[in-house]
């Protein structure tokens, strides 16, 4: 397995990497549906990594790599809002 798939990409649903692949796996759902199966809410917060996933994912490869650096930077611009409150 992969370094990155027990990294978290939600937040809001506190699913792994791993965990959305196996959901996006599951179901034929498209992908604004599926998404509510990972994260459990209607928020965009991890819509640009979910989104590159789902897309990975009906492809057929996955970038492990590129999931974590979009998780990075959502999770650096949380931290930046954050700190500007």
């Amino acid at each position: 397995m992969e370094p990155f798939a027990s990294k978290i990409i939600c937040e809001c649903g506190h699913k792994s990497i791993q965990e959305a692949i196996d959901i996006f796996k599951a179901t034929t759902l498209p992908y604004k549906k599926a998404k509510k199966l990972v994260t459990q809410c209607n928020q965009t917060c991890c819509r640009r990594a979910l989104m590159a996933l789902f897309n990975m994912v009906e492809f057929g490869e996955i970038d492990y790599e590129e999931i974590a650096f979009l998780i990075d930077q959502k999770n650096s611009r949380s931290e930046e809002g954050e700190s500007d409150a």
